[in-house]
């Protein structure tokens, strides 16, 4: 097996992104050196602590992520470095420890994975719903007839997740849907609003005083036609962490690739 460092991986997603590329100051190494010697690569949503201890079972040492490594976007301007903010937190010592130790690299992927022009979080997510052959254009997707109640236990039962949400009567039809990945927010909706065709928005996450506060007086203004169904940010976003690690395997040949979901954080009772 040939030995690639850090930097020359990454060079070669720039070769395959070509001018879509940008030099993002999100995309870029959260830990570790870019020289290292990568001996496998997990691709996941978010760098969890049981991410990093399933990677270094896998011998995975690269770690690409669409989320940073300590849970703030560290490279927000008005903020303080993320060692100073969590410079006598246990959970961010015990972790940085955890990464320093076993010389794991997290690189974080957001801004040029999002730039192709090919949508491969759209594609992630429609793919672990088994939507692909109902797929329009865009974002729409026309699905067979069901309730929008039968819809939110379909898809909790394909992605297997609990705290999903849903605004609207179960007993609506729903046929034409919209996926938005991602903070949706309330221009967004605005716009698939514009299509009264539209019975379904699935979306990742939302200030909930915003679009599902308006969605909500909507349906009680209007009548209740339509339903929003929440999915949260990971169960969302993390299956196009799956499709950076299949795309990655059309080129990079030599080292072991994997998705390892970052995985549901909640649970509901029953």
């Amino acid at each position: 097996m040939a030995k690639n460092t850090v930097q020359q991986i990454i060079n070669q997603i720039r070769k395959q992104l070509g001018k879509t590329w940008v030099n993002s100051p999100v995309d870029v190494l959260n830990t570790g050196n870019s020289n290292t010697i990568v001996t496998g690569i997990t691709t996941s949503f978010s760098p969890t602590i049981d991410v990093l201890k399933r990677s270094i079972e896998a011998e995975n040492n690269l770690i690409i992520t669409q989320q940073p490594a300590f849970y703030i976007d560290s490279q927000a301007p008005e903020r303080d470095p993320v060692e100073e903010i969590f410079k006598e937190n246990p959970t961010y010592l015990y972790k940085k420890s955890l990464i320093e130790e076993n010389k794991l690299v997290i690189w974080r992927f957001y801004d040029n994975w999002n730039n192709r022009k090919e949508d491969g979080q759209l594609l992630g997510i429609a793919k672990a719903l088994n939507w692909e052959k109902y797929h329009l254009e865009n974002k729409s997707f026309l699905l067979p007839e069901s309730t929008l109640g039968e819809t939110v236990l379909s898809i909790s039962k394909q992605l297997n997740i609990q705290g999903i949400r849903a605004v609207g009567d179960p007993s609506v039809k729903i046929k034409k849907a919209v996926i938005s990945h991602g903070m949706f927010r309330f221009t967004e909706l605005q716009e698939i609003l514009k299509d009264p065709d539209v019975t379904l928005l699935v979306i990742a996450e939302a200030i909930e005083w915003e679009s599902p506060e308006y969605f909500r007086d909507l349906l009680t203004w209007k009548g209740h036609n339509k339903g929003m169904i929440l999915l949260g940010r990971q169960a969302m976003e993390d299956p196009g962490y799956g499709e950076v690690a299949r795309w990655l395997q059309t080129f990079i040949k030599d080292i072991p690739i994997e998705w390892i979901p970052a995985e549901e954080p909640f649970w509901v009772p029953r």
